[in-house]
């Protein structure tokens, strides 16, 4: 395990230390640092959007050419954050950013509670094995984190084609208080959205895949929350395929 960060403590001060966990603080607390300093030369004005596992930048690229918001793709792999940043900058999109990051950490370090418009997770990993579903992006604390994190009434969009996996979170999301259902039409700019790499594969091979989005509920009952419905969740495998380029 790697060693404690002896700096750990003074980013136990940090107001978004009460989102992420002691052990992560301690035993993660470089990979924070790395993203402070990112945020210094990267400076995110408001209003913002986030996609989480933004891939080669596809759907972040539609996101930014709207101009009307920040946009911010956090993607795990860094090779998939620089084809993303040279095509924003290709096309001169200066609204838009990538950052190499665990999106559990840059949420709270990077923006304030309530004040995201929206958060976008588009074919997230499904960790198919039993024993890996809790490295599974959507579990019950990062939507916990999500209602922090959304202002009141903004969105969290969701499309899979692991049908196993969305049929687990709209279950969760049904029974929170903190959300409620919407029409995905409703999300403001949709019909300018730009298909996402795993999207357009699903498109050109016939695969079926499912979309929802929720509305963020303002001073909702968090200590009511539903439990282990996601991560407990174990997905088949219905006419999924891998693709090289995901």
């Amino acid at each position: 395990m790697t060693p404690l960060n002896p700096n750990w403590t003074e980013l136990k001060k940090e107001p978004f230390a009460q989102y992420i966990p002691d052990e992560i603080l301690q035993y993660r607390s470089d990979e924070i640092e790395r993203i402070l300093a990112w945020a210094k030369e990267n400076p995110l004005s408001l209003p913002a959007e986030v996609e989480i596992g933004s891939n080669r930048g596809c759907f972040l690229l539609g996101l930014a050419r709207k101009r009307e918001t920040t946009v911010l793709g956090i993607e795990l792999k860094e090779s998939l954050c620089k084809i993303s940043a040279r095509k924003l900058a290709n096309e001169g999109l200066d609204n838009g950013h990538v950052i190499h990051a665990d999106a559990k950490l840059a949420l709270p370090v990077l923006f304030k509670p309530g004040t995201l418009d929206a958060i976008y997770v588009l074919f997230p990993d499904p960790w198919w094995k039993r024993r890996h579903a809790r490295r599974r992006l959507l579990d019950d604390s990062f939507f916990e984190m999500a209602h922090a994190f959304l202002k009141p009434g903004g969105f969290f969009v969701l499309k899979t084609d692991v049908l196993d996996y969305f049929d687990a979170v709209e279950e969760y999301l049904k029974a929170s208080p903190c959300f409620e259902m919407a029409d995905i039409t409703e999300v403001p700019g949709q019909d300018k959205w730009t298909k996402s790499t795993r999207e357009r594969h699903c498109l050109e091979d016939g695969l079926p895949y499912k979309q929802l989005a929720v509305r963020n509920i303002a001073d909702a009952d968090t200590t009511v929350m539903p439990k282990g419905t996601v991560t407990e969740k174990k997905l088949a495998k219905h006419n999924y395929r891998y693709h090289p380029e995901g």
